[in-house]
């Protein structure tokens, strides 16, 4: 039932959210703008890191742990865009835009 819950709360996380326009997560823009925000997407991610066993399919959260090499935060330094361009890969894009949508959004923007 606890999972259920977590997946209508980011049900509606993603829906409220539609009005900003998608993001291409491996362009080199939305890649500049994670590694220029990455303290603020850390900030958002690494609290719900360890709640992805609960929300995602056993392979999804295992892709998540492989590309964390085991551990339950994200990189305390800005990663490469190629490491990025493989997270965007190994992370559902309705996490993806839970974890840094609007923050990225906003730095293209005003690119």
């Amino acid at each position: 039932m606890f999972k259920f819950w977590i997946a209508v709360a980011a049900a509606i996380v993603c829906a409220t959210s539609s009005t900003v326009h998608a993001i291409d997560f491996h362009s080199d823009q939305a890649a500049d703008c994670a590694i220029k925000h990455w303290d603020e997407i850390r900030a958002i991610a690494d609290p719900k890191l360890s709640m992805m066993d609960s929300i995602l399919p056993k392979a999804g959260a295992q892709r998540i742990k492989d590309l964390l090499g085991g551990q339950d935060h994200l990189p305390e330094n800005p990663p490469s865009r190629e490491w990025l361009r493989h997270a965007s890969d190994a992370i559902p894009e309705p996490v993806l835009n839970m974890f840094g949508k609007d923050i990225i959004n906003k730095c293209v923007d005003k690119k």
